[in-house]
């Protein structure tokens, strides 16, 4: 008898209706901020030692709450303000924003089409977003496709990235004999 296949890997049990996120409504600008706030308590429990990472690992709902809003509220821009504006005032040699533009921001202009026209408005008016967008990775295709002045803010990748191009002239060394593709005595080992 052929069981019913799911499109669920068999490590993984399938979504039921019940365990489908709905869109939520959006937070006010003081909800957010709390959440923003536990967030940064959570990164900088994270980036700590062991005992801070250990206690990291039992608030990981703070890093899920933000992860699950920006990616399923309705809209997750006055949490995404709260958090950018939290990193740009923190303290911490810019560790907290480009945890932020790693993670949340990344994630929204990764999987979130529907909020790439408010990002660029935030972008063109607020030159922390800018700073924001700026520490997120996106592929050269994504970024063609958003709008101004989103594909000015990602780098455009040097030509030759270090270890693609020759093998013999890496980091700017010559190297030994051993390593040179003819080998010792002049006669090619490869």
């Amino acid at each position: 008898m052929k069981h019913h296949e799911t499109g669920a890997p068999d490590d993984e049990t399938a979504d039921g209706p019940d365990d489908v996120d709905h869109p939520r409504a959006p937070l006010d600008a003081h909800s957010a901020h709390r959440i923003a706030l536990r967030y940064r308590e959570w990164s900088l429990l994270d980036r700590g030692g062991r005992a801070g990472r250990l206690e990291a690992d039992r608030r990981i709902e703070d890093s899920e709450e933000v992860s699950q809003r920006v990616l399923y509220d309705l809209d997750p821009l006055p949490l995404l303000d709260a958090l950018v504006a939290l990193g740009v005032e923190t303290d911490d040699d810019g560790a907290f924003l480009d945890r932020v533009s790693t993670g949340a921001v990344e994630d929204v202009l990764n999987h979130r089409a529907d909020l790439h026209q408010q990002i660029a408005a935030r972008c063109r008016t607020d030159p922390r977003w800018s700073h924001a967008v700026r520490g997120a990775s996106i592929d050269d295709e994504l970024a063609s496709r958003l709008p101004s002045p989103l594909p000015d803010l990602f780098p455009v990748p040097p030509p030759q990235v270090l270890g693609t191009g020759d093998r013999r002239r890496r980091n700017g060394r010559r190297p030994s004999l051993r390593q040179d593709r003819t080998g010792r005595r002049g006669g090619r080992t490869v």
